[in-house]
Parts: C-alpha cells; sequence; structure tokens
C-alpha cells in the first residue's frame, strides 16, 4: 500500500489507515483498532503537514491534491 506525506492539513472523516503507535495513540478517541496498525476512523481524524501515513487504495482527488506519493510499503508487496 502507498505511503503518502501530507503537504497541507487534512481532516479525514472515514475510511481505513496504517499509522504509527504514536499516530494512532495521540487520535486514539477517533479509530477503532482493525488489528496491528490499522485503524478504522470513527470520528474526524486530523493531520499535521510532515506527518506520514498509509492509506488503503487510492485517496481522491481533493486528498490527493494535499498529500504526496512517497513509496509502497512492505505489507504491499507481500499481497496485503
Amino acid at each position: 500500500m502507498p505511503k503518502y506525506r501530507v503537504d497541507q492539513p487534512i481532516t479525514l472523516y472515514g475510511g481505513e489507515l496504517i499509522l504509527t503507535d504514536a499516530q494512532a495513540s495521540a487520535r486514539a478517541h477517533s479509530l477503532e483498532q482493525v488489528k496491528k496498525g490499522r485503524y478504522t476512523i470513527v470520528q474526524p481524524v486530523q493531520f499535521k503537514i510532515g506527518e506520514e501515513i498509509v492509506i488503503p487504495g487510492e485517496p481522491d482527488k481533493a486528498l490527493s491534491q494535499r498529500v504526496t506519493k512517497l513509496e509502497r510499503t512492505a505489507g504491499a508487496a507481500n499481497g496485503e
């Protein structure tokens, strides 16, 4: 799955994300853990410029204008 760097502050209202423990901990009230490192957004979450997140699937047009695709994560190479 592709990793993205946040170029402009963003607020996400739904969907799934793969986050570090520190990122998830800071937003624990807004996320529900699906499995280790993977979360469903249950309340809006915000990300600052420079943060890196993994978004399963492709971001929509509006979001893709606020993030830069960095690389594919190891999980994608393993078919996850």
